[in-house]
């Protein structure tokens, strides 16, 4: 799983919106304190929509992004 955390949760469900409209499977989590002290929203991408997930971002570049994280189940890693 991917995780896209920002600092605002407004950007958290525009992406979200956006992803959805581009048929990505995705959800809204609250982000985890290990990603971020903040008590924000994040979207959770499964491994097999990364790639168009990721091109969705690029073009809509929102702003606030802590950073995109993957999880293997183990922790977070800093993916971007």
């Amino acid at each position: 799983m991917y995780l896209f955390a920002f600092r605002s949760r407004t950007r958290s469900m525009r992406l979200y919106d956006l992803l959805r409209s581009g048929g990505v499977e995705c959800e809204i989590i609250n982000t985890p304190r290990e990603v971020s002290a903040s008590c924000g929203l994040s979207v959770r991408v499964p491994d097999t929509d990364i790639d168009r997930a990721m091109g969705i971002y690029e073009y809509y570049r929102l702003d606030a992004l802590i950073g995109v994280f993957y999880t293997d189940g183990n922790g977070y890693k800093r993916y971007r």
